[in-house]
């Protein structure tokens, strides 16, 4: 048996289930607002929005708006760059495996 110098992506990393797929930013305010001990509902309300909108952004089913992060950096000093950042690290990678996907078929 030969041992492999090939260094492993994050790509590869994934695959074997040591690293997990970049989170979008719901997931990153979900984390948040728990460090905070805070509920979905909590944070609609001191977000003086709907909580179906903090469910559906935790939930992946709708974007980090520009004006909730306003609000989210002014209640809760979030970190609101850093969550856009993380976002689009989570879009590239969600592009990344369809376009591996495409070129599959």
């Amino acid at each position: 048996m030969t041992k492999s110098t090939k260094l492993l992506t994050p790509n590869d990393l994934t695959e074997m289930g040591l690293l997990s797929a970049p989170a979008g930013a719901g997931a990153h305010f979900y984390d948040f607002i728990q460090r905070k001990n805070l509920t979905a509902a909590d944070a609609a309300r001191d977000l003086g929005v709907a909580k179906s909108t903090i469910t559906r952004l935790i939930n992946g089913e709708s974007e980090l708006t520009v004006s909730l992060a306003a609000k989210m950096q002014r209640v809760y000093n979030a970190p609101v760059e850093l969550f856009f950042r993380l976002d689009a690290k989570h879009k590239a990678y969600k592009v990344k495996q369809l376009v591996e996907m495409e070129a599959m078929t």
